[in-house]
């Protein structure tokens, strides 16, 4: 099963997520290959986001951050083990700047 992240890009598309209606137009989407999830899983990248933003990440979960102020606390934990050219990290930076949230669908 393919390990993706998204984020919408403005709050209708943060709805349209809720009922699956949201177009390829509305969102950044990242697909994650076994290989660089592994090693995100790995690395504890997924222990620290689920620590810090108060979710439940796991392997076989879809998850959800809405709360912005988690958002950018998990943001500045992140860029403190990882690089910030990762793209995990780009997606975090995506849901602060159009101010919405940010998906796992693992």
């Amino acid at each position: 099963m393919p390990k993706t992240i998204i984020v919408p890009k403005n709050k209708e598309a943060e709805n349209a997520l809720d009922y699956d209606t949201a177009t390829k137009e509305q969102i950044v989407e990242l697909n994650l290959s076994e290989q660089e999830f592994e090693k995100l899983w790995n690395e504890g990248v997924f222990s620290l986001i689920n620590k810090v933003s108060e979710c439940n990440i796991d392997d076989y979960e879809d998850e959800h951050v809405t709360d912005l102020g988690l958002i950018s606390n998990t943001l500045i934990e992140l860029n403190k083990i990882l690089s910030g050219s990762e793209n995990i990290i780009k997606m975090f930076e995506f849901a602060l700047t159009y101010k919405t949230s940010i998906h796992f669908y693992f």
